[in-house]
């Protein structure tokens, strides 16, 4: 196992390295500048508001990123800088989690954080939006840190029964809720079943707590206008058992191959958790993760970037529930060593090209040694000029050729074609009437 584990260790640090080069070429994109042009039309707090009642619930998500200071940061370095914030915000509330639940040394958790880290990008969905769409991984990767923290709060109270720690757990509770649902729907059922082993006063008031925003954050007016019309009657619900079993099926399958390696190099912490939970307990938190799918089936959501977190949260619950069922799954870990490897799959058409698998590393390696960061980073900033200072209100540009892979980028559509959300949040953002990519 020890082998197993350096090696494992030796790929999470160079991958960690890896990532933090390919942030230096990170760029504004997107949604970075519709939400810095509303700030900028309705003030910090009115584009709170604006985006609650217009856009969603996500009231924490939106609110930070009213604050993507991209009128104000010239030389564009919170994308090159922020990524690597939260990289390193990730590996200490890991560290922290390792320490207080497993009692390890500041090294050895540093170790096992830095291959949890290694299996977290590998289940990513879309690295370049949990990652380094600044935009995007407000939304879906700053929660999971915080969801960390609040696990490690948790843990503290129960632990020393020190109240600070409690008003901590609620606040942060508040806060995920309205991160993105996905996270909140977990969060809710993990409270549910932690109210049902454990109850009294404080955990009855924490589950009140996140239902209550959870209320608020699904009922936000902006949720509803964004509900598409829906086929209705019986093809609306074969659709939807549709989708929920396409989306089960596709994180089973992504889950299930690389779980061997993963209870290989986590043995020791997995055989600790299997001591203290039975089996009926390991199962009912397993099932939390069947809440999500519920709701993104009935919404016609198929897999995409907002999946990431109960992909995580499937996979390593699903990890608990093997060792009580099949704990010699782990001699398969070199067969799981093998996939990771291999480049992504590509069974579906773009329209579904996200139910096709890949473990990222094949990815990351290409754009590392293959992709020309410097020469994308410099068209994006020349097209940014020309747009900034052509002084007409029609402004053709560039079509960006060194496209990336693991950096987020989405072009905009072409001249002779309807304009899409990119030409429209920048038309918005530079006061243009038409911005186009040409032929």
């Amino acid at each position: 196992m020890k082998l197993v584990q350096n090696i494992v260790v030796f790929l999470s640090v160079t991958l960690f390295i890896g990532l933090m080069y390919i942030s230096f070429f990170n760029v504004y994109q997107t949604d970075d500048y519709i939400y810095a042009y509303s700030s900028r039309e309705h003030g910090i707090f009115g584009n709170m508001v604006n985006f609650y009642l217009k856009w969603g619930g996500r009231y924490f998500g939106y609110s930070i990123n009213t604050l993507i200071p991209v009128s104000y940061d010239k030389k564009e370095i919170l994308p090159k800088v922020y990524p690597i914030f939260l990289f390193f915000a990730f590996l200490g509330v890991l560290v922290l989690n390792f320490r207080h639940y497993f009692n390890y040394s500041i090294k050895e958790s540093l170790t096992k954080s830095f291959l949890l880290f290694f299996f977290y990008t590998a289940l990513l969905v879309s690295i370049p939006e949990h990652y380094f769409w600044i935009s995007g991984s407000n939304i879906y990767f700053l929660p999971v840190i915080l969801s960390g923290l609040l696990l490690y709060f948790l843990g503290k109270y129960q632990e020393s029964k020190v109240k600070i720690w409690y008003w901590l757990s609620t606040l942060l509770i508040v806060v995920l809720m309205g991160s993105n649902e996905i996270t909140a729907l977990i969060i809710t059922g993990l409270l549910l079943v932690f109210y049902f082993h454990k109850r009294s006063k404080e955990t009855t008031v924490l589950l009140i707590t996140a239902s209550m925003f959870l209320f608020i954050s699904f009922l936000a007016p902006g949720n509803f206008n964004r509900l598409g019309e829906t086929t209705s009657g019986i093809i609306k619900w074969v659709k939807r058992i549709g989708v929920f079993g396409a989306n089960a099926v596709y994180i089973f399958i992504k889950a299930i191959l690389l779980l061997p390696l993963f209870t290989k190099v986590f043995e020791k912490e997995l055989q600790t958790i299997r001591k203290k939970i039975n089996f009926k307990k390991a199962l009912l938190v397993w099932l939390v993760s069947f809440l999500p799918l519920i709701f993104t089936g009935y919404i016609l959501n198929t897999i995409g970037r907002q999946f990431e977190s109960v992909l995580f949260f499937y996979f390593l619950s699903s990890s608990v529930i093997l060792l009580f069922l099949y704990k010699e799954i782990k001699k398969y870990w070199w067969i799981s060593g093998i996939i990771i490897f291999l480049p992504e799959t590509h069974f579906f058409p773009d329209k579904y090209s996200n139910f096709n698998i890949d473990y990222n590393l094949n990815n990351i390696v290409n754009e590392i040694f293959y992709t020309d960061k410097r020469g994308y980073e410099t068209e994006v900033n020349e097209r940014i000029n020309t747009i900034k200072e052509t002084p007409k209100d029609s402004v053709l540009v560039d079509k960006i050729k060194n496209v990336p892979v693991i950096l987020y980028f989405n072009e905009m559509a072409p001249v002779k074609e309807e304009k899409i959300y990119i030409n429209d949040q920048l038309e918005k953002y530079f006061n243009k009437k038409y911005i186009r990519v040409k032929e």
